[in-house]
């Protein structure tokens, strides 16, 4: 008898937690889409920042950054702030690189999946030679591996 009391306990145990206004499960779970949704996003955009060439969707992802390819056989990236400026941009893999570190510490520039890994000293400029050869056109994550937070992107075009 002990035992029919118990399942009819956890029977009604259950179905009082089952149901319920149908309105309420539809938030639940419309909240835990949305919550899904948002990390699903935001794993994209981990992905996108952390891998090598291409991980940008072509042509359209590089459409809201500065195109540097006509600054001639120079570039110039500057550093201040602790941020790089300008953070997102385009260049040609046969133009060098200057980098202008204006903060009172040093910082790097190094390109996620590729050599390049440069340290900028405070106050200092570096100047590189062109990465033809060396990186492939795409597109690449950059950031200060000091500064982890300090990022940016970049396609490269041939």
């Amino acid at each position: 008898m002990r035992r029919i009391l118990i399942a009819i306990a956890a029977l009604t145990l259950f179905a009082a937690a089952c149901g319920g206004d149908e309105g309420e499960g539809a938030t639940g779970a419309t909240e835990a889409t949305g919550a899904t949704a948002a990390t699903g996003a935001t794993a994209a955009t981990g992905v996108t920042a952390e891998t090598g060439p291409t991980a940008a969707t072509g042509p359209t992802a590089a459409d809201d950054c500065v195109d540097l390819t006509g600054e001639g056989e120079i570039f110039t990236i500057v550093i201040s702030g602790f941020a790089f400026v300008p953070d997102c941009f385009i260049a040609s893999a046969s133009q060098g690189i200057s980098v202008v570190n204006e903060d009172a510490a040093p910082h790097t520039f190094t390109m996620t999946g590729t050599e390049v890994n440069v340290g900028v000293s405070a106050g200092e400029t570096f100047n590189g030679e062109p990465i033809g050869g060396i990186v492939e056109p795409g597109t690449y994550g950059f950031l200060c591996t000091i500064h982890p937070t300090m990022t940016g992107e970049v396609t490269v075009v041939a």
